[in-house]
């Protein structure tokens, strides 16, 4: 079963924020008084391989990991090697990661 937005759009693709935090201070992404999210208040990466999951489940076909920038997320390519699965299977069209680096 496919997830249809408001206007009638089937829901396909996915941006997936691992982390909040960033080793750069863009003014694009961080506010001067921003403060980060304590660690405990992130999903685990299990979690977002779950999440995830579920989401190719309802019929989306790409996601796109981003942060803050997502490979300071300690055990990061531990998650894109689990979702890759999805890839092998076919179930999974696209995976990319947007970095700074």
């Amino acid at each position: 079963m496919d997830m249809i937005d408001p206007f009638g759009r089937t829901i396909s693709y996915l941006r997936v924020s691992v982390t909040d935090r960033c080793d750069f201070r863009c003014t694009y992404c961080m506010a001067e008084d921003m403060t980060f999210l304590p660690k405990k208040d992130l999903l685990s990466l299990e979690e977002l391989d779950r999440l995830c999951t579920v989401f190719i489940e309802k019929g989306v076909r790409k996601f796109r990991l981003t942060g803050g920038e997502p490979l300071v997320r300690k055990n990061i390519m531990h998650l894109v090697r689990q979702l890759s699965r999805h890839l092998k299977s076919g179930a999974l069209e696209e995976l990319t990661l947007t970095t700074n680096g």
